[in-house]
């Protein structure tokens, strides 16, 4: 289990490069049937061109100090995300219908505002934005897996998204038995009242095992957190049981307080496989209880 700093260039990869990845089986004229050669991915620094892909992860509301409308969208019904590499432009859309547009030629920070360090931040006229990380992580490398920070923003309100995408696993490349363990590291915000946010510090961690005879997952997490200039506080640990889904590389599952946790507090977690035989993996969660909330990543490796 490991922290990181959420810092990883988003590379877009493209959903219509499925149909060139699967390779079909056929059989001879005697009635053998040949076996299906292994599925080739290309690694997100290696794409190119125009480039179109599915995420799973989390939405939720921020108006007023408060959040609200927490939910989860699951692999392949959640936000899409289209890059033009000649514009070096994103086109988000969201399951509603909401979408905005974002290039590196028109983004202009608000005055006052300083970007995180190691992340590409940009913004639109509609003062809507995306947050872009690179992903860090001590001992982990991640080459199939992508994330990004989207706050769209109409009428005041702003709706926020955290999805994990990238070249997601293949669902002939699924592994059908055997089970996994996932070096994971964790980033999130902590909302209690009208507070200053609270933001991951190095001691939060998480865990993430799949069994995939069974097609179940089981997440941990123990936050810990801070206001700006202030002392980490410890938010507890939580635990997280869910399932695979049928013929895709999409998971999610619930989330709760785990057992002697000094604040009680329910949520969800939604996430993907990528990579050759799910070698990467990444979900987007939620917990709330009275008067908090909290919302992040986790993310993680075989």
């Amino acid at each position: 289990m490991r922290s990181f700093d959420m810092k990883r260039r988003l590379l877009a990869g493209s959903a219509t490069m499925l149909g060139l990845l699967l390779s079909g089986c056929g059989g001879g004229g005697g009635g053998g049937v040949a076996s299906m050669p292994p599925p080739t991915y290309t690694k997100l620094a290696d794409l190119t061109g125009d480039r179109t892909f599915q995420s799973a992860g989390i939405h939720f509301v921020y108006g007023n100090n408060q959040v609200s409308g927490e939910s989860i969208h699951k692999f392949g019904a959640g936000v899409t995300i289209a890059y033009n590499p000649t514009s070096d432009s994103y086109t988000l859309t969201a399951p509603d219908g909401a979408t905005d547009s974002f290039s590196s030629s028109t983004s202009v920070f608000p005055v006052g505002y300083t970007p995180p360090a190691n992340a590409t931040v940009l913004f639109n006229n509609t003062g809507s934005h995306l947050t872009i990380p690179t992903l860090s992580a001590s001992g982990l490398t991640f080459s199939y897996l992508a994330l990004d920070y989207w706050t769209h923003i109409q009428a005041g309100v702003e709706s926020i998204y955290h999805t994990v995408s990238g070249v997601p696993t293949l669902a002939r490349d699924m592994p059908r038995s055997g089970t996994a363990t996932y070096g994971a590291g964790i980033a999130g915000t902590v909302f209690q009242g009208a507070l200053p946010t609270y933001s991951t510090q190095t001691g939060s961690s998480a865990t993430f095992s799949a069994d995939f005879g069974a097609g179940s997952v089981t997440t941990t997490i123990h936050l810990v957190a801070a206001q700006p200039n202030a002392s980490a506080v410890d938010f507890g640990s939580y635990s997280g049981n869910g399932s695979i889904a049928s013929g895709g590389p999409g998971f999610s599952g619930q989330l709760a307080s785990a057992p002697g946790n000094a604040i009680f507090a329910t949520g969800e977690f939604s996430g993907a496989f990528f990579g050759p035989q799910a070698q990467e993996m990444g979900y987007g969660w939620y917990w709330k209880g009275s008067g908090i909330s909290a919302q992040g990543v986790v993310v993680g490796t075989k």
